[in-house]
């Protein structure tokens, strides 16, 4: 494991912190499921290739969808990159079902080295969230992060930090996973992030009681497939005032979640049938609607989220990139927050990357 401790403070000590959370500018955007190639869009490409685009701040690998598999170790899924379900080759660890995906490990290593943020998304929609707090926890620190374990799915790659799209009841104590990540995060030589995607009615039904009682750093709001509160609904005469960014932003002036500086995105789905079709809005719209909330919620406004890479970039215009155009034309950053849980705090003489688009 010394690689992986020496990647790690070279990581730290090179000063790639072109991700600022106080930004009201980041564009996150989860990967790895390639749901575009449903809507007869190319499919999804390797990680790597989107490394270098400006466009994306934060990239969400989704999804470890399974806590607890064949000998109590988790299962991955990434469709037509990592999935031996459908690719004989990839490889799995001896008496389990956890996949090697070493071509993600470096991927994962040339974006993080272009500042990006890469965070491991753990639910989803056939999510079985059926582990323990304490076990997972460890788990996933030994083998994503900093801890030690013959069994690395990434190799010496070290994430940035887990997501939680819990989109159902969970038999594992999600709180207290949550903070068990976060006192593990305060071990390492590195800032991690611990992050939440709820669906957009407040407070969401699954996430409502994380959000409130363990540190969280952003929250990807689903703003889709949820009735009133999609993005489809904005403008009228019932947004911004009933279930949506207002009650959220409501919540956050009122202390109601545990992380007093919590981040919230605006999240949408980046095609026509990326969900429910009636919850899509066009680029433009979402564009619009991105820069109303940035002015208006100066505080609590963190960014846009979006469902998925291989939607968003086989939109024309490009849906990420014309999400995040819009958002740098009122971009405004602060001093960094929710740096709760590390053991090295963020260098404040290293601004920020500039976006150029």
């Amino acid at each position: 494991m010394l690689a992986i401790f020496v990647a790690a403070v070279l990581y730290a000590a090179a000063g790639v912190l072109s991700f600022d959370i106080s930004c009201n500018s980041n564009v996150a955007v989860y990967w790895g499921q390639n749901s575009g190639a449903s809507g007869s869009l190319p499919y999804q490409k390797p990680l790597g290739a989107y490394c270098d685009d400006d466009n994306v701040d934060i990239i969400l690998l989704s999804f470890l969808y399974i806590l607890k598999g064949t000998g109590g170790y988790p299962v991955l899924n990434f469709a037509n990159i990592c999935d031996y379900t459908k690719n004989a080759s990839v490889p799995v660890f001896p008496g389990t079902e956890l996949m090697h995906c070493s071509d993600m490990g470096v991927d994962i290593k040339k974006c993080q080295s272009r500042g990006k943020l890469v965070l491991l998304s753990i639910g989803g929609a056939t999510a079985q969230l059926n582990s323990d707090a304490a076990t997972f926890s460890q788990q996933v620190w030994d083998l994503f992060m900093e801890g030690s374990s013959p069994y690395r799915p990434f190799d010496g790659a070290v994430i940035d930090g887990v997501d939680l799209d819990f989109e159902q009841s969970s038999q594992m104590n999600i709180i207290q996973f949550a903070n068990n990540m976060n006192q593990l995060y305060k071990t390492g030589t590195r800032k991690y992030y611990l992050t939440a995607a709820p669906q957009c009615p407040y407070p969401d039904a699954n996430l409502g009681g994380l959000l409130a009682q363990a540190h969280v750093d952003m929250a990807f709001i689903q703003f889709y497939n949820s009735g009133w509160c999609d993005n489809s609904k904005f403008g009228l005469p019932l947004w911004p005032e009933s279930m949506n960014y207002y009650m959220w932003d409501a919540a956050w002036r009122n202390n109601s979640f545990a992380n007093p500086n919590i981040k919230l995105y605006v999240g949408s789905t980046a095609g026509q049938n990326a969900g429910n079709p009636s919850s899509y809005v066009s680029p433009s719209f979402f564009a619009a609607e991105l820069q109303q909330l940035q002015r208006n919620y100066t505080a609590s406004f963190g960014g846009a989220m979006m469902w998925d890479m291989s939607w968003a970039y086989g939109s024309t215009p490009n849906y990420a990139a014309n999400a995040k155009q819009a958002l740098m034309a009122g971009s405004k950053c602060g001093s960094p927050q929710g740096n709760c849980c590390s053991s090295k705090q963020p260098n404040p003489s290293l601004s920020r990357r500039r976006r150029s688009s």
